[in-house]
């Protein structure tokens, strides 16, 4: 026979000992499992909440860009249009113009009136320089007849002439003073005349400068790169009033993103932060941005009805603040205003 072995700290001739129960086998494996499965969602809780508290995000976002709303200067027909709703426009691009002609035609009448009132003041001048040169005249005259009055009167006095020459000499010099006074009137009425003359002149100037002005507004420029909106509601041989809204033009060079962080998110973010967006119209695709600024107030406080939390059934809302991050625009994958995004920002 051959010997069996032994297993150690057997006792040789003892029994063997019973084997353990097949269910006891299985709680232990199954609580083996179960704490496995708890330890693991406790290691991802922890992940996700202390990834959230260094990247904090929210789904809670939207693209924005600036847009400016196109209306007439001035009003009339439209003569030609030279863009298309949704089309991609250059700064600088003619969009459309306005017949010109009258606006042509106000420009030629005021240049007329302002050369009209340029030859009247030449006029004018002329007529100043003929009074001061009368002035200059009626001036020597009276200083001769004031010497003559001046001998026939001591003549008189001496009585070598008679009292009705020196009468004449004295009657002569009161109306050479008239006359002199007369011309100085003259003088100060012209210059008088030419002041008010110039005002006028400056004043049809400026209504010159006001219709080339307005000449010019009968042709519209794209005030930037930029497209035009969806809403495009003119077209050739339209009357236009100043004021009255025809498109939108959306700015391609300031594209940003809205995200509405809860108030527990943003304590950690700051102005300058990067960011990181996702839009659901291209998925897959990310965009890198920067946190420009952070809203002062919440979006329900700049509401039309803010919350009035002070009465007896208050209920705490979480807020939102409004958090600006700024993109860039992207030819493969273009921006649109209004969009939907995701947007995370790194804390760290």
């Amino acid at each position: 026979m051959s010997a069996t072995a032994l297993n150690p700290g057997e006792v040789p001739g003892a029994p063997a000992p019973p084997p353990a129960p097949p269910g006891k086998r299985g709680r232990g494996r199954t609580l083996w499992i179960a704490g496995g499965a708890v330890a693991l969602v406790g290691a991802g809780l922890t992940g996700y909440f202390v990834r959230n508290h260094y990247f904090p995000s929210t789904n809670d976002a939207y693209v924005h860009a600036y847009t400016v709303t196109v209306s007439p200067y001035v009003e009339g027909y439209i003569k030609t249009i030279q863009a298309e709703p949704n089309a991609f426009v250059k700064k600088g691009q003619l969009l459309y113009e306005i017949v010109p002609l009258p606006f042509q035609l106000s420009v030629a009448q005021q240049q007329h009136q302002v050369e009209a009132a340029i030859a009247q003041k030449s006029s004018l001048e002329d007529q100043l320089l003929k009074a001061r040169q009368a002035l200059k005249d009626q001036q020597a005259s009276q200083w001769l007849i004031d010497l003559n009055q001046q001998r026939y009167a001591y003549l008189q006095q001496q009585q070598v002439v008679a009292l009705e020459k020196e009468q004449e000499f004295e009657s002569a010099k009161l109306e050479a003073k008239a006359k002199v006074k007369s011309a100085t009137i003259e003088i100060s009425r012209l210059q008088k005349q030419i002041s008010e003359q110039d005002a006028n002149i400056r004043a049809m100037r400026a209504a010159v400068g006001t219709a080339k002005v307005n000449l010019n507004y009968t042709r519209y420029y794209a005030p930037m790169d930029a497209y035009v909106s969806n809403s495009f509601s003119i077209r050739a041989g339209q009357y236009v009033k100043p004021g009255q809204a025809m498109f939108k033009l959306i700015d391609n060079t300031h594209w940003w993103v809205d995200a509405n962080f809860m108030e527990s998110q943003i304590g950690r973010i700051r102005d300058g932060m990067p960011a990181t967006i996702s839009l659901d119209m291209y998925p897959g695709t990310t965009f890198s941005g920067k946190v420009i600024n952070i809203s002062q107030g919440s979006g329900a406080y700049d509401s039309l009805l803010p919350p009035q939390n002070a009465t007896g059934n208050w209920v705490k809302v979480p807020q939102r603040f409004p958090v600006r991050i700024r993109l860039e625009q992207n030819t493969q994958h273009p921006l649109r205003a209004g969009a939907t995004a995701h947007a995370t920002v790194n804390t760290l």
